[in-house]
Order: C-alpha cells, then sequence, then structure tokens
C-alpha cells in the first residue's frame, strides 16, 4: 500500500472522528440559536433565521451570572486545595518507606471506587447537622473526595520519575528537604501538575449530582442551574441549548490553550532515557 493511499485513509478516519465528536456542539448550539417552535421542526435542521432571544432570556434575571460565579470559585478553590495536599501527599508516598505505605495508597483511592450516590448521604447528613447545606464550602468538600485522589496517584507517578540522584546532589550541597522538593522537584513536574490542575477543574466544572443534592438557590452552580429550564408546563430547550453552551465555552478554550501541558504531563516518563 503506498504511503499516499496511507495518509488518504489516515486523515479519513480522523476527519471522521472530529465530526463526530463535534457534530453534538454544534447541534447544542444549532438549538440555541433556533426559534423555539422550530426546534423540532425536521425541515428547517440547517436553513432558519437565527435568533439570540434565548440567550438574552437566560442573562435576563442575573441568575446565570450568579451561579457562573459560584462554579469558578468552587472549582478554583477545590483545585488549589486538591493539588496542594495531593502533592505533597504523592511525594510522601513516592520518596519515603513506611509501614501501610501500600495500604494507605490504596485507601486514598476508595473515594474513585465507589459510587457517588453512596458518599452523598453521609456528606448530606454532616453538612445538615453543621448548618453547611447550599454553601460554597460544602460543595469545596465534597469535590474534594474525587479531585484528591486524582492529585495523588497522578502527581505520584511524576514524583516517581524524578532521578533520586537529583536530590541527593541537592542535599550534598546543603539543601533541606523541602528546599529540594520546591527547587529541585517542583520544576521537573511542573507539566504533571499542570495536567492534574486542569483534569481536576474539569471534573468539577462539570459536576452535576453533588451539586443538585447539597445546594438550593444560593450555592448552586452552572449545571444544576439548567435542570430549572425544565418546568412542569415545558422543557425550554432553547435556553438548556444556550445555557450549555455557554457552559461549554470555558472548558474547551482552556483544553484547547493547555493541552501542550496536558499531554506532557499525562506522558512523562512514559519513555525511559
Amino acid at each position: 500500500m503506498s504511503k499516499i493511499v496511507k495518509n488518504v485513509i489516515l486523515y479519513s478516519v480522523l476527519i471522521t472522528i472530529s465530526l463526530i465528536s463535534i457534530f453534538p456542539l454544534l447541534y447544542l448550539f444549532t438549538i440555541s440559536i433556533k426559534p423555539s417552535e422550530l426546534i423540532f421542526d425536521t425541515t428547517s435542521k440547517f436553513f432558519f433565521t437565527p435568533t439570540f432571544q434565548n440567550y438574552q432570556d437566560i442573562f435576563a434575571d442575573g441568575r446565570f451570572i450568579k451561579y457562573l460565579f459560584n462554579s469558578i470559585t468552587v472549582g478554583v478553590i477545590t483545585v488549589i486545595v486538591a493539588t496542594i495536599l495531593g502533592m505533597f501527599a504523592a511525594y510522601g508516598f513516592a520518596r519515603f518507606k513506611f509501614r501501610s505505605k501500600r495500604i494507605l495508597r490504596m485507601a486514598s483511592l476508595i473515594p474513585q471506587l465507589i459510587p457517588p450516590i453512596t458518599i452523598i448521604v453521609p456528606l448530606f447528613t454532616l453538612f445538615a447537622s453543621m448548618k453547611l447545606m447550599d454553601t460554597q464550602r460544602a460543595l469545596i468538600i465534597s469535590y474534594l473526595t474525587f479531585t484528591m485522589p486524582l492529585s495523588i496517584w497522578l502527581m505520584t507517578g511524576f514524583f516517581e520519575d524524578v532521578p533520586i540522584e537529583l536530590e541527593e546532589s541537592a542535599m550534598i550541597d546543603g539543601c533541606r528537604r523541602l528546599m529540594v522538593f520546591i527547587r529541585v522537584d517542583l520544576p521537573i513536574v511542573v507539566p504533571g501538575i499542570a495536567a492534574t490542575m486542569i483534569l481536576s477543574f474539569i471534573y468539577s466544572w462539570n459536576e452535576f449530582l453533588y451539586a443538585v443534592i447539597l445546594t438550593g438557590r444560593s450555592a448552586r452552580t452552572l449545571p444544576v442551574m439548567i435542570t430549572s429550564f425544565m418546568t412542569n408546563k415545558a422543557i425550554l430547550w432553547g435556553r438548556i441549548g444556550a445555557a450549555g453552551s455557554l457552559i461549554i465555552l470555558p472548558i474547551l478554550f482552556f483544553t484547547l490553550f493547555s493541552q501542550k501541558y496536558v499531554i506532557k504531563g499525562l506522558t512523562a516518563g512514559s519513555v525511559k532515557g
């Protein structure tokens, strides 16, 4: 098989996969700019007069901005806390030998192994007794149950890939353990930390179950807001499409601009010298 034929097949497969991946996003955006009476009209799939009334409607009462602020605040704080705590825990697992190390490392993964619905019940009881229901703090704590294990497991591998000889050389020169961690390890694992932060933020931004159960009107996030467009009288598909399109945009741009860090981080250590 000639090289040209192989390239044609390869690019055809890539284009097909790309179109399949992009189609739901394009369809969502199409719904958001369609007049409500034409959303289910199969004769006007692509030929219609676009309207931005749905976008005006979701911004009209100010709720979207409020819930956008909630989503950003909860996501950013969750990522910062999970990354800092996970970074030190991962370094400890990677560099120190202690009793029950393997058991503790496996235990940190337990929240990721069990269904979230089983965790939400004790969390609901705990937050209700502490009067933290419908607060950003409750969401941040609950989001740490799945971002912390992710941070620990990803960054442990990154720290294990740092040659221990570099640390030993720094210690011979007089550096203490903390300075070795800051000056030697951190600069090397920056791509891995960036990848961990990006994935944690995406998970927090898109989370729905904890947010819908633990929040009311005050700490509600954007994914939960979409459910308010499903009323007992009608489902406002246009507003759902508009809100969904806007919710996707930050993650889309964030991923596009930071994909090199994700690739570097997730492939770090895959090739040994």
